[in-house]
């Protein structure tokens, strides 16, 4: 073999070598970025379809689940519930989506989303910055987002004054300690007696209520936003009881004051 032969050879050699390096860097790089760890992900409410790699290993309803590496332990039923944290809402993105319970989502309903909470769970939410409440049914899983409890539907987040500021500081007090389809086997296993000192449709006049309340010393008073028959009412009560007797007492300390005032349960 001539020597013009060997260097034609030895070239053809060392472009085929680099050819394979650069394969093989560019296979690792495209690798690297596909497991970023720097990356940030975030969802207030559970992947879609899309994210296959969740999706596989979610189920909402009754079973542990898997989000983001983490795994969650929903509860058998919530009885005794209380936790304060921060609570987020989201909306639009979600609206007309099916919730974890089969639901689709409303984004002017009065709804939430709880990482554990039993799907049905009946609670109040109430806002500790100006002490607005609501009552709401947990029907979706979510914030998976650290440092947050709470997903507000948009109208739970409008009642409570928390639209704005997008995150705000809340109670969560469970009112019924297993989901719906379940609780009547279960009725009894968790009751709550509120003193109702009076419904309102004007805002200003519960919270002038409200007020009065707290001037006397009952410092677990909140104003709950229902819908009666298609009317709003703002139902202001001197807080909530497990125990009747206590609730009794607390009913005739009121009746001078509020002589309408009675006991729900």
């Amino acid at each position: 073999m001539t020597l013009s032969s060997r260097m034609t050879r030895g070239g053809e050699l060392m472009r085929r070598i680099i050819m394979l390096l650069g394969i093989a860097l560019f296979t690792t790089m495209a690798g690297c970025a596909s497991i970023n760890p720097f990356q940030k992900h975030v969802y207030s409410t559970p992947p879609g379809k899309t994210d296959s790699a969740v999706a596989r290993s979610y189920d909402p309803k009754i079973k542990p689940y898997t989000v983001l590496g983490r795994t969650y332990y929903p509860l058998k039923n919530a009885a005794g519930y209380d936790e304060v944290g921060m609570a987020s809402w989201y909306g639009e993105d979600f609206h007309g989506k099916k919730t974890a319970n089969g639901q689709h989502y409303n984004m002017y309903g009065v709804s939430a989303a709880h990482k554990t909470l039993p799907l049905g769970t009946r609670v109040r939410v109430t806002n500790l910055a100006n002490k607005r409440s609501v009552v709401l049914v947990v029907n979706d899983r979510g914030p998976f987002v650290r440092g947050r409890i709470l997903d507000l539907s948009y109208g739970a987040a409008k009642e409570l004054g928390t639209v704005e500021q997008g995150v705000a500081r809340v109670r969560i007090t469970a009112l019924s300690s297993m989901p719906a389809k379940t609780r009547t086997v279960a009725r009894t296993a968790l009751k709550y007696y509120s003193v109702r000192v009076g419904a309102f449709a004007l805002r200003d006049n519960a919270e002038r209520t409200y007020k009065q309340l707290l001037a006397s010393g009952y410092h677990n008073a909140n104003i709950t936003t229902i819908v009666s028959k298609g009317v709003r009412l703002h139902v202001v009560q001197a807080g909530s009881f497990i125990s009747r007797d206590k609730a009794e007492q607390v009913q005739q300390r009121l009746k001078p004051e509020f002589p309408t005032c009675y006991i729900i349960s």
